[in-house]
């Protein structure tokens, strides 16, 4: 291993939790940077193994907190799916910047760059704007566009939890949000081939305790939230315009519209002014381009991205 592992905790916002969080460090060579992670939906740091030991290997720190209701961070299997009952979104980015403030004391000359995948994205892209002065960088992973959907989705997920109650596990909900994205890979690959091409990585993930369990329908609602909040107009208006930035997506990932949603977002961010964006799509590539099957080829654009932030 390229790295040395530490984990270290700290109360979530919420004024109720301990969000736990995981540091890798490079073994073998000085650290010149930090990549801050936003971990996706359903999903948890420790599943970025593959992304820490090529960034360790190159120098650069990874190290990201696992959200509420995800990973460690969850009380319990109770709180699988759940950020709050008010205000999630809100409690989970300001969590995210407890994490910054502790990797910039702790690491005080480092750039750090602040990275996103999936639910991640978006958390990322608010998180952009609310905190542009405390990042040198972001990358956004596995991202999408406006969604025509959304307005559904809310009103079924807020009718849901009225009826139910806020921690209720919605299948039909889970449906409309997710429903299609297998649609054009073989059933014979299992139902969650959009992830990636790597039968090695599903395996993984599907005897992962932290990747199993359903959203609760006021997690779906705060979803959405995030997903509408990063596409409005004002968002656009309010990226900081001279930010370094890299979206990474493949041209088979759903959750991007096969890649219209990641131009989306490209092409909206330099309409309106911003200076320093770029874009890589990947093509064959699913959702998870860090545990894809081309993943060697994504670390080596990343690092070559991140050498250029100083």
């Amino acid at each position: 291993m390229n790295y040395n592992f530490s984990e270290i905790t700290f109360p979530s916002r919420d004024g109720i939790h301990t969000i736990h969080a995981e540091i890798y460090t490079p073994k073998n060579c000085e650290a010149k940077g930090i990549v801050q992670l936003a971990h996706g939906m359903i999903d948890h740091v420790g599943r970025y193994k593959h992304l820490a030991e090529y960034l360790t290997g190159e120098g650069y720190i990874l190290a990201g907190n696992n959200h509420l209701g995800h990973g460690k961070s969850a009380g319990n299997s109770s709180d699988f799916g759940f950020f709050a009952s008010k205000g999630g979104v809100d409690t989970v980015i300001r969590d995210m910047h407890t994490m910054n403030r502790y990797l910039r004391d702790s690491f005080p000359n480092l750039p750090l760059v602040i990275m996103g995948h999936s639910m991640g994205s978006f958390l990322a892209r608010l998180y952009v704007v609310r905190y542009p002065h405390s990042i040198r960088g972001a990358v956004i992973h596995g991202t999408s566009g406006p969604n025509l959907l959304l307005p559904m989705g809310r009103t079924v997920a807020a009718l849901v939890k009225n009826i139910k109650g806020e921690r209720h596990r919605s299948k039909l909900i889970k449906k409309l949000a997710f429903g299609s994205y297998n649609a054009k890979f073989p059933k014979s690959e299992g139902p969650d081939a959009w992830l990636t091409r790597d039968p090695e990585e599903l395996s993984k993930r599907s005897k992962d305790k932290y990747t199993d369990f359903i959203f609760t329908t006021s997690g779906y609602i705060d979803l959405f939230k995030m997903i509408g909040e990063s596409n409005g107009d004002s968002w656009f208006k309010a990226y900081p315009k001279e930010l370094p930035t890299l979206i990474l997506s493949g041209d088979m990932d759903p959750v991007g519209n096969y890649g219209k949603g990641p131009d989306y977002v490209y092409k909206h961010l330099m309409i309106s002014g911003c200076k320093s964006v770029e874009k890589k799509i990947y093509e064959g590539a699913r959702h998870e381009l860090f545990n894809e099957i081309n993943r060697d080829e994504v670390f080596r654009d990343l690092l070559e991205w991140l050498e250029k932030i100083k």
